[in-house]
């Protein structure tokens, strides 16, 4: 292809079939450049919705500790509370 445009460049009359493909690489490259920028909207689209989602696990993680220890908590104080009910119960028994 290199050569053949090197070849035309050279040519002071282009015959018309040479025009013919000259227009059809032309219509190529534009075909080839919008699909290159479709790419690369799909490619800006992809990387935010992975950037999202990075952010979203971690404020889930996060949510996820907080309930974890929030949780560890209610045990420790339910485990005092039925340590306390039984020896009232201990108490009362004796």
């Amino acid at each position: 292809m290199k050569e053949r445009i090197e070849r035309l460049k050279k040519l002071t009359y282009i015959p018309q079939n040479e025009i013919a493909w000259l227009i059809e690489q032309a219509e190529l490259s534009v075909k080839q450049q919008g699909i290159i920028e479709e790419n690369k909207r799909q490619q800006d689209i992809t990387v935010h919705q992975f950037r999202q989602a990075q952010k979203d696990i971690q404020h889930l993680s996060g949510q996820s500790s907080r309930y974890k220890q929030a949780l560890e908590k209610i045990i420790t104080n339910l485990n005092f509370a039925i340590t306390v009910a039984q020896n009232e119960l201990e108490g009362d028994v004796k």
